[in-house]
């Protein structure tokens, strides 16, 4: 039986009426400049409002001059912000939605700044950078309380409904909360107390009419730490006083449990529901947020029908797709795009860079965007159906050209689909499918199974050619040949094999090496990684690099980093250390896995018999990069073209 669509909803939190169930929650874009907020921030949170979700909620903006989390985070401490705070506000409001300004001090996990001193709770040291904080003083305390309500008072006089408080992930509020982190003898030893004099200095100066909720960590998920029992009595605590409108539950900190902050697609949909729903028994009827990899419409509902929670919490699901509220809630019948919980969003922010989505070529250029309609319609070829091919496929015939999609293997979706069918990436497939729904919706006609060479494209010669012809592995060292290498894509041949021993060399630092190995270690394999590298998973975000070795330690996968292989015997594999060239040998493996790097596969578009036809090469057949790289290049040519 279909579930009742309850996201589409409307909900009372405090004097605000929200027109569905859906929250964008907080995280941070690296949009802003020099602590000031700018136009592209601005354009980020009108196109979430134009999407039409029921609330949003601010990245978090520095309450004080003692928090700095990197030098894009608004200030709003600083007057020079108020103009572009309020313009925020404004460009949400101008769709009917509301929006809370996040309040924030990180206290020791001031990670950006290399030469400032982080103020924390304790003299405990940051668990991420190992930074010990400066020990606040009652007085430093005190200015902190003071900046939080001088804040909440301008985020109300530049238009905001409300405020959040950020009071997870182990920032400056967290650290007063929990065991693991407070360790003071003072009054301030009362977990409860720095925040409960902020929340009530807050409803004093803003009133009733100004929303005030608050962020929380369910469990810490550290010896020591909040955990679910905690958090229920916090909540217990200030919902009863009635200092909070709205409870918003995620997990974890900067420890290890950072992993849980944005679980990943290894995760299932909404892992945490469980410490959610207990938090909400003790909520007093105020609202409780979920939030954790809730990017599924059944889960959704059902969440909301069990009475896990009242509101949906997400962003990742809002960055692959602004327009999920539209189509969740039945305003749109087009095709969500999925998030696939890749963490590349997540990654991009904590390198310092500006948020990208793998998928979604808008984010961060929200500003100047758009897909015009073709004024010459052409006829368009494109070679290969990979990430690339069909991104710029579709997008193209989205404008009005005639596009035929030519794909030499029976099924589309080249690397992508590679990564699928590994156990654990499976997530990696909503690309594709999302990709070929658009192909079908814009009628681009596709011929799979028919490989497409210098004959057929001279006939093309009145045509548009977009060659997205991808990339192949680059051939294993010649040491390796007489253990007969596979690569990633062949590993088929070891599926039905009786589980032996199996050495996968990694010099991809991405899941082409990582998949393989964790698959085959579950699969009984007496599993070795290999590589010359000094970490594992460069490819890919921390948060999922934590997950990575949780993994290899749960399958006891043994992991030798800084070593090549010097010789290969009849008995044995000799490997030799990258920096001081003593060697080490290993019983020879009974089976050998090769994730390397990429060639582009050039051949077709560098033909000289062809050079006189208009080419474009786009993707990997241009330059190996990796998923991100090819879609937003596939997008970009299906714009331009």
């Amino acid at each position: 039986m279909m579930l009742e669509n309850l996201t589409a909803a409307p909900l009372n939190v405090g004097h605000l009426t929200l027109n569905n169930r859906l929250i964008h929650v907080a995280t941070v874009g690296n949009y802003g400049k020099n602590g000031l907020p700018t136009e592209k921030q601005a354009a980020y949170y009108r196109r979430r409002a134009e999407g039409g979700v029921g609330l949003i909620v601010t990245e978090g903006f520095s309450v004080h001059p003692s928090s700095q989390p990197n030098p894009s985070v608004v200030h709003c401490y600083d007057p020079k912000a108020k103009q572009g705070m309020e313009r925020i506000a404004n460009v949400c409001h101008d769709f009917g939605v509301p929006i809370l300004m996040q309040l924030w001090h990180v206290g020791r996990q001031q990670l950006w700044g290399p030469v400032g001193s982080p103020w924390g709770v304790s003299s405990l040291p940051d668990a991420l950078s190992g930074v010990v904080p400066h020990v606040m003083t009652e007085r430093e305390i005190q200015e902190i309380e003071q900046a939080f309500v001088e804040a909440a008072v301008t985020a109300q006089q530049c238009g905001f409904d409300g405020v959040e408080l950020h009071g997870a992930h182990g920032y400056l509020i967290t650290q007063f909360l929990s065991p693991w982190t407070n360790k003071r003898a003072d009054h301030y030893g009362d977990r409860l107390y720095f925040l409960k004099t902020i929340l009530q200095r807050i409803r004093k100066a803003c009133g009733k009419d100004f929303a005030i909720a608050i962020k929380l960590s369910g469990s810490e998920f550290v010896q020591g730490g909040l955990d679910v029992q905690d958090t229920k009595s916090i909540v217990d605590d200030i919902t009863s006083d009635g200092l909070v409108d709205l409870i918003s539950i995620n997990q974890g900190n900067f420890s290890l449990s950072l992993e849980k902050h944005v679980p990943d697609m290894h995760y299932p949909q909404a892992p945490f529901r469980d410490i959610i729903a207990q938090v909400r028994t003790a909520a007093n009827g105020v609202p409780v947020a979920g939030i954790g990899r809730i990017t599924d419409q059944t889960t959704a509902n059902q969440l909301l029908k069990d009475g896990i929670c009242d509101l949906i919490g997400m962003a990742r699901g809002l960055i692959s797709d602004p327009d999920l509220p539209r189509k969740w809630t039945g305003l749109s019948e087009e095709p969500v795009r999925n998030c696939i919980s890749c963490n590349v969003c997540w990654g991009t922010i904590h390198s310092g860079k500006e948020m990208l989505c793998i998928q979604n070529s808008e984010v961060g250029s929200e500003e100047t965007f758009v897909y015009t309609k073709a004024s010459h319609p052409k006829t368009i070829h494109v070679i290969g159906g990979g990430p690339a091919g069909m991104e710029a496929a579709w997008v193209a015939a989205s404008r009005g050209h005639k596009v035929t999609l030519w794909e030499k293997e029976a099924f589309l979706g080249g690397q992508v689909r590679v990564l699928a069918d590994l156990s654990g990436l499976q997530g990696y497939g909503d690309i594709i499918r999302y990709q070929q729904n658009q192909l079908s919706r814009y009628g681009v006609e596709v011929v799979c199974g028919r490989e497409i060479g210098t004959q057929e494209l001279a006939q093309m010669s009145n045509a548009t050619v977009i060659v997205a012809t991808g990339s192949v592995p680059q051939r294993y060292p010649q040491v390796l040949a007489p253990l007969n290498p596979v690569y990633p894509k062949q590993l088929n041949s070891l599926r039905t094999k009786s589980p032996a021993k199996v050495f996968v060399f990694d010099e991809s630092g991405n899941y082409h090496a990582y998949g393989p190995l964790v698959e085959l270690a579950q699969l009984g394999w007496s599993a070795v990684l290999i590589t010359t590298r000094t970490e594992l998973g460069m490819g890919l975000d921390y948060l999922s690099r934590i997950g990575l070795h949780r993994r290899l330690r749960q399958h006891s996968v043994e992991v030798l980093t800084g070593f090549d292989v010097a010789e290969v015997t009849d008995s044995e594999v000799i490997l030799r250390d990258v920096f001081i060239g003593e060697t080490r040998s290993l019983d020879r493996p009974n089976a050998v896995v090769w994730a390397g790097a990429r060639e582009a596969n050039d051949d077709l578009w560098r033909n000289e018999k062809i050079q006189f036809l208009p080419l474009r090469p786009i993707g990997d057949a241009y330059s190996p990069r990796n998923i991100l790289s090819a879609i937003h290049e596939g997008n970009r040519i299906g714009r331009t073209v």
